[in-house]
């Protein structure tokens, strides 16, 4: 049995891990998986304190070795480390324990949702208009205290935005630079023919308006069937994959390498999913289309993902400590401890 403490802070509040970053679920799902059949001791802290990571990015693994202390952050790093630190096969399956060719899928599948599915997941949760008022950006409220819940998700919302231009999913095509293999759709937010239109009456006033909520809605719809073409060649590229690795199986998806085991692709597919999916999200346009585009995969999906979350025992997740929560005071002691470099102190 290892003596190492090992502590992984997620997204999240009260033992609840948050929907807003799949890759918390992902790494939570790995260690109650490979660890507790392995009687390794490990916390989940539910938290929303990125100051913990150098990168200040959740998920993080802190690893308290004595008075070493070794932090492991972003799910690649999670992964890489549990994988060395009990290298043998449990129900999650390490690198080492498959073939070079398999090795080979699983880190190129896992680059690949991470340029596929990541997207869609930003789109889901902080592009489309819906889901970030009504959902993503509640959530904040929730886990951070005030006001540090106001800039957050600003900050979440305008990365994002940036990041989905790549796939035509922003407000206009990414054009040359877009590598989904899908078609483009043309999302102009400018109408030249009504430039700064200025109201003659209130009634005038009242169309335009109308008229404006129009353009709003039929943007977001261009942008949610947009997604949904990508998502759909997503899908088939994973479900093709399966058949590649399993000629002889009867189905058209289960697992990818081994029966009634998961590698590490597989677990971030359905962090994706779980997130994309979620019953809380009040646009649920993906959800309705994985379930009656692709029942099979949508099925075995949904049952994996209920088995990983029931397999998450509260015992093993605990609140954040006084100096763990994000504050003002935290903040300012944190900055008088490690101050930034350049900065000078009296």
């Amino acid at each position: 049995m290892s003596t190492k403490k090992l502590e992984l802070h997620v997204w999240g509040r009260d033992g609840d891990i948050s929907l807003i970053d799949p890759e918390s679920r992902a790494c939570a799902w790995l260690l109650f998986l490979h660890l507790t059949p392995l009687n390794t001791d490990f916390v989940v802290v539910t938290s929303c304190n990125t100051n913990l990571a150098e990168t200040c990015k959740l998920p993080v693994l802190i690893v308290h070795d004595g008075s070493r202390i070794e932090k492991n952050e972003g799910f690649y790093a999670v992964v890489d480390f549990v994988s060395t630190l009990h290298p043998t096969e449990s129900k999650f399956i390490p690198n080492n324990r498959l073939s070079s060719t398999e090795q080979l899928v699983n880190i190129t599948l896992a680059k690949y949702i991470q340029n596929t599915f990541y997207y869609i997941s930003q789109y889901n949760l902080y592009v489309n208009t819906r889901n970030y008022e009504q959902c993503t950006r509640k959530r904040f409220a929730s886990l951070l205290p005030f006001p540090m819940y106001y800039n957050q998700p600003l900050s979440f919302h305008k990365d994002a935005c940036e990041k989905v231009k790549i796939l035509g999913l922003g407000s206009s095509s990414a054009g040359f630079f877009s590598f989904s293999g899908a078609p483009e759709l043309e999302l102009d937010d400018n109408d030249s023919a009504e430039s700064n239109p200025v109201a003659i009456s209130a009634l005038h006033e009242k169309v335009m308006l109308a008229k404006g909520k129009d353009k709003v809605l039929l943007r977001e719809s261009k942008r949610s069937f947009r997604c949904l073409l990508l998502l759909d060649g997503y899908v088939n590229h994973v479900m093709k994959l399966f058949k590649e690795l399993n000629l002889d199986s009867p189905v058209e998806f289960a697992h990818l390498f081994r029966p009634n085991k998961i590698s590490a692709c597989e677990l971030l597919l359905y962090a994706h999913l779980h997130s994309l999916t979620h019953s809380d999200l009040p646009d649920r346009f993906i959800y309705k289309y994985l379930s009656e585009k692709f029942p099979p995969f949508f099925r075995f999906s949904t049952t994996i993902m209920e088995a990983l979350d029931s397999a998450m025992t509260k015992s093993h997740f605990r609140a954040l400590q006084k100096d763990e929560i994000p504050s003002l005071w935290n903040e300012i002691k944190l900055w008088a401890a490690f101050p930034k470099p350049g900065s000078t102190t009296n």
